[in-house]
């Protein structure tokens, strides 16, 4: 193939094309990419944070050009290659926006591994890709056989790398000028997509990138890992014993209403609470978050790790888990549990499906896959306990041998609408205008407790013994700036952010930890990273290195560790918390060598991990009645998703036919003789999580 070779004019224009316009239509085609699953258009982008653009614009544009150092030819390859990347990036945050509604961070260097846990997350269109192949390889020829060789310009291509250098490096060091904090770029760890749609696709990956580095902790080297590993024995496992169920429930804003004032109360709201707090093992849980932030409880609880040592806006689960991380789990796998994670929101929420397959459990029941009373909303009140107790008891009954199951109930959750009137609460004791939310939220708490009780009467009622840890993650936050705490409300605290006495009064929620076998009443103060070494040792399990540095802390009575930022009022961290503390960094931020030094702290994901709790869906037949098929699957939820060729069938209708077997009844006339027909479970963003095998009802009856 022979082409023209480009003048002198249009070789200098060509390669102006590439130095701005290639950059500016790569960076405007990857936001379209991305904004597909967002709600803020390109447009409203460019006019309301007019400054992220600009910095958005010169981090692609200097990216394209440190390249221009290269002769002519292999800079508009370099261009072209760069250009691909950067939209199969784009390609990757849209496919991980719609799985995990998060977008692509630094440790996600394989988003493969991150769609493992989906059945069919992405179709990839094989002729529109080949197509591509063969205009890029025709592009790559045109570069070579049609540009000309012209003298170059070194002192200006020098100039301009150093240029697109120096704003590179100013862009990640803040030095000597911080284009971020003059655009004002700002992260919000929780609403990680709200931070997408403002600071972009590129320049949100560098912020994401920024915040997540970590400093080693003072004193962290292998030696001191090796002194650790060497001073810290975990306990033996207790042979010759039944192994007890081990369950958390960690339920949502649950806190004591009788924090705010007893005297509001004509009646207790919590009874079952507070006989299983009076008769266990009970105390307060120093929670490290105030009205949101689960996933750090959740975190500290699992790990036996501490938010205390890390950056208060960190989300762990968001930006660290994201190999295999030792964890009450892993522990209790090994031991020979079953470990089962339930919660009745999103699967994708804080990327807990991956997440979990990271912390060693078997499986996660997500509210995908409940037999919910109505499909998850965000806008609407979250589900109710009782569908965590239902999965807890169908959990015990379906595995074989001890489980371990961790709870998240989100009844609890945040919105808080108005109630006039309680049950519970005097009229006319608090304002007006902060009593009908507080009548509320002790209504829910209120199911909670029911729930509770429910819970824990069954586990009394079966042959094999059972540990229950019950805790709230955090205080709840209600409408009006929390006024319901202060003066303008129940009058408890003044100033809970700055002051260590109220901020301590609305950060420890109270737990139990109750046994079905050997209860006894007895308190302890405690963080909750707490929680998994305590139950280690009622269940006789063997721990870690970590546990064993747990239980140190609760001998010497410091079973708290104390707020970073309040360290001045509750001392500094003990021997035992700072080695902790380089243990956590080890694992989180480092080369994991205490995990070469000790063999036992290996661990790996389950190799059988899935989502919903039976780990295949699977069509057991298919009954014809008044002009209905009924078609029996089991491990199908409420709300799977019936798929005719591929589209889904809205007019069908859902009984529970048995214990994990569902029934579905659509009518005949909606389903043709040769139709490819599949059940699925699909999350809110349209990702499979969960299907059939794909059947014919022709064959299906004959047989």
């Amino acid at each position: 193939m022979k082409l023209p070779k480009l003048n002198k004019t249009a070789t200098r224009i060509l390669t102006i094309l590439f130095m701005v316009a290639l950059p500016i239509v790569t960076l405007i085609v990857s936001e379209l990419i991305v904004r597909q699953v967002l709600t803020l258009p390109i447009g409203q982008w460019f006019a309301d944070f007019d400054k992220r653009v600009f910095v958005n614009a010169f981090l692609v544009l200097a990216l394209f050009n440190l390249f221009y150092i290269l002769p002519r030819r292999w800079f508009m390859l370099s261009g072209i290659i760069l250009s691909i990347l950067l939209l199969v990036f784009a390609v990757a945050n849209k496919i991980k926006m719609e799985l995990r509604s998060s977008p692509v961070a630094l440790g996600d260097f394989y988003l493969l591994d991150e769609l493992g846990g989906f059945e069919l997350p992405v179709d990839f269109n094989i002729p529109l890709l080949a197509v591509a192949g063969i205009v890029l390889l025709l592009l790559i020829a045109a570069i070579f056989l049609a540009v000309p060789r012209i003298k170059e310009n070194w002192l200006l291509k020098a100039g301009v790398v150093l240029l697109s250098a120096f704003f590179l490096f100013a862009l990640w060091t803040d030095k000597p000028f911080s284009p971020m904090k003059q655009a004002n770029f700002q992260t919000s760890w929780w609403k990680l997509e709200i931070a997408l749609m403002q600071n972009g696709v590129l320049g949100n990956f560098v912020m994401l990138a920024k915040e997540a580095e970590v400093e080693p902790p003072e004193g962290y080297s292998v030696d001191k890992l090796e002194e650790i590993g060497a001073a810290y024995e975990p306990a033996p496992a207790q042979e010759n014993s039944e192994k007890p169920n081990v369950i958390f429930i960690m339920s949502e804003s649950f806190a004591d209403p009788y924090f705010f004032g007893e005297q509001h109360f004509k009646q207790d709201p919590i009874p079952n609470f507070r006989k299983y707090y009076d008769e266990s093992l009970h105390g307060s849980m120093y929670s490290s978050e105030f009205g949101g932030g689960t996933a750090n409880v959740e975190f500290e609880a699992l790990t036996g790790f501490s938010m205390q040592f890390m950056r208060a806006d960190f989300v762990p689960y968001q930006l660290f888990v994201k190999k295999p991380l030792p964890s009450a789990a892993h522990t209790f796998r090994k031991a020979g549990y079953e470990t089962t994670a339930i919660h009745t929101y999103f699967g994708w929420f804080y990327q807990r499906e991956s997440v979990y397959k990271q912390l060693g459990f078997d499986q996660f029941i997500s509210g995908d896959f409940m037999d919910l009373d109505r499909p998850n909303d965000p806008s609407q009140s979250f589900p109710e306990d009782k569908h965590i107790t239902d999965s807890t008891l169908e959990t015990l009954d379906y595995t074989e041998g001890p489980d371990f199951i961790h709870a998240v109930a989100a009844e609890g959750h945040v919105p808080y609408w108005q109630k006039e009137k309680s049950d519970f609460l005097k009229d006319g004791t608090l304002p007006p205008e902060t009593q009908p939310y507080l009548n509320y939220y002790t209504a829910v708490i209120n199911n909670v407790d029911k729930e509770l009780g429910r819970l824990i009467e069954n586990l009394e009622q079966r042959d094999e013994p059972s540990i229950v840890v019950f805790f709230g993650d955090h205080f709840p936050a209600f409408p009006n700036g929390n006024e319901l705490y202060g003066a303008n409300g129940a009058g408890v605290v003044d100033d809970m952010l700055n002051d260590y006495d109220d901020y301590l009064a609305t950060h420890k929620v109270p737990y139990f930890i109750w046994k079905s076998d050997g209860n006894e009443a007895r308190q302890l103060d405690l963080s909750p990273n707490q929680f998994g070494p305590i139950t280690m040792e009622m269940a006789g399990v063997e721990g870690n290195v970590i546990t064993a540095i747990l239980d140190r802390m609760r001998e010497k009575d410091e079973a708290v560790v104390p707020y970073a930022q309040w360290q001045s009022k509750m001392g500094g961290n003990t021997e035992e918390m700072e080695d902790l503390k380089i243990v956590q960094y080890d694992w989180l931020h480092g080369k994991r060598h205490i995990a070469d030094l000790l063999p036992d702290m290996k661990v790996t994901a389950a190799p059988d991990y899935h989502l919903g709790l039976y780990p295949e869906m699977t069509v057991q037949k298919v009954t014809e009645k008044g002009g209905l098929y009924e078609i029996f699957v089991e491990g199908a939820p409420k709300y799977a998703k019936l798929l005719v060729d591929g589209e889904p069938i809205e007019e069908i209708a859902w009984r529970k036919a048995e214990e994990g077997v569902a029934a579905f009844s659509v009518s005949q006339d909606l389903i043709g003789a040769g139709a490819d027909i599949q059940l699925a479970v699909l999350n809110s963003h349209g990702a499979v999580l969960s299907k059939t095998e794909m059947f014919k009802m022709v064959t299906v009856l004959q047989e």
